[in-house]
């Protein structure tokens, strides 16, 4: 049992995670989107949402801290996150999705569960129309936030009944000021620290 626990505790948490914002406020960068995400946040009622922009600009990280921010400690059985880029087809809709949308949570007032989408534009038509069906039967208990890198492949009547809220890249110094918070944290040397920012620019270029 010793080892075990030891075991557990030696365990790193990728810092990715370990540093992933669980407050709109604290995401970097796009401070128009972010506005946008901490009005909801702080009124409550979540329209459905398609966030479009580039990879690696914050959009699924938004989404889930806005998600916990409205729900708390609801979140874990309130939140279905799925990849649209692995999960694309109807079936997923109309299994996976709609089962979720049916089940029976207990939440505040003014208060959704919230199916989270990332990669949506990857997503066939056929599981788009069903996705459209499911949002609008759904309306009352459900809200669906959508990320994307291109709004434009979402269907028109999905994108009819969605907040759009749109991301761009972060600047060097949006990026360096944020991995320094991470490194000073974690102690990391300043040439590490150097390496790693280059690696992350490069990444999303």
């Amino acid at each position: 049992m010793a080892s075990s626990s030891s075991n557990n505790s030696s365990y790193d948490v990728p810092w990715v995670e370990k540093y992933r914002p669980s407050k709109v406020s604290d995401v970097v960068g796009n401070q128009d989107a972010v506005s946008r995400l901490q009005v909801i946040a702080r009124d409550g009622n979540m329209p459905n949402l398609i966030l479009s922009g580039p990879p690696g600009t914050g959009k699924t990280t938004s989404i889930l801290a806005l998600a916990h921010e409205l729900l708390g400690s609801n979140s874990k059985e309130a939140v279905l996150e799925l990849n649209a880029s692995d999960d694309r087809g109807i079936d997923v809709v109309r299994n996976k999705i709609k089962m979720f949308a049916q089940k029976k949570v207990t939440l505040p007032p003014g208060r959704h569960k919230i199916v989270i989408l990332d990669e949506a534009d990857s997503m066939t038509s056929g599981a788009q129309q069903a996705l459209r069906r499911t949002m609008e039967i759904y309306s009352n208990t459900t809200r669906f936030a959508l990320a994307c890198n291109t709004s434009s492949k979402v269907i028109e009547p999905i994108q009819s009944r969605c907040a759009i809220v749109r991301f761009s890249r972060l600047s060097d110094e949006e990026i360096l000021g944020r991995l320094m918070v991470v490194v000073q944290a974690e102690k990391v040397s300043l040439k590490c620290s150097m390496n790693l920012f280059f690696h992350l620019k490069f990444k999303f270029v």
